[in-house]
C-alpha cells in the first residue's frame, strides 16, 4: 500500500510540472519561411522589431505588403533576419525582410534558408 501511494505522489509531481518546461530559445534564423505576422507574434515584448518589404530586391516586383488592401505584412514570408543577439528572446533588436509567399519557392527559398538576403537589410547591411 505504501508502495502504490509513493506512486502516485510521484505521478501527482510529475504530471503537474510537465506542462512547465520553458520553451526553447530559437536562433533568429528560424524565423525564416515564417508569415509576417507569425514571426511579429515570435518576437518577445519590449524588443526593437522592424520589417521590409523586399520583393523589389528579391523578385524585381513592386512591394505589396504595405499599404495595400490587406493588412500590412499578410500574405508576406520572412526570407531575411539580422538579430542583434544569438538567440531570439536575447536579441533587443531584430528585423527581418520578407517577400508575397508566391515568391516563397525554389532559388529564392534555398537562398533566404541559407541567409543570402541578410544584407538586404539596413540593419545588418554594413555588418556583411
Amino acid at each position: 500500500m505504501r508502495a502504490a501511494a509513493v506512486l502516485l505522489l510521484t505521478v501527482a509531481l510529475v504530471v503537474p510540472l510537465g506542462g512547465c518546461t520553458s520553451r526553447p530559445d530559437p536562433a533568429p534564423s528560424e524565423l525564416i519561411g515564417e508569415s509576417v505576422e507569425a514571426a511579429g507574434e515570435r518576437v518577445p515584448p519590449g524588443r526593437s522589431y522592424a520589417w521590409y518589404d523586399l520583393s523589389r530586391e528579391v523578385l524585381g516586383k513592386e512591394g505589396s505588403l504595405i499599404g495595400g488592401e490587406a493588412p500590412d505584412g499578410e500574405g508576406g514570408v520572412i526570407i531575411a533576419v539580422c538579430a542583434n543577439g544569438a538567440t531570439i528572446d536575447a536579441s533587443t533588436k531584430l528585423s527581418t525582410g520578407a517577400i508575397p509567399e508566391a515568391g516563397y519557392r525554389g532559388d529564392v527559398k534555398r537562398r533566404a534558408k541559407a541567409g543570402e538576403y541578410r544584407a538586404l537589410l539596413p540593419e545588418c547591411a554594413s555588418k556583411e
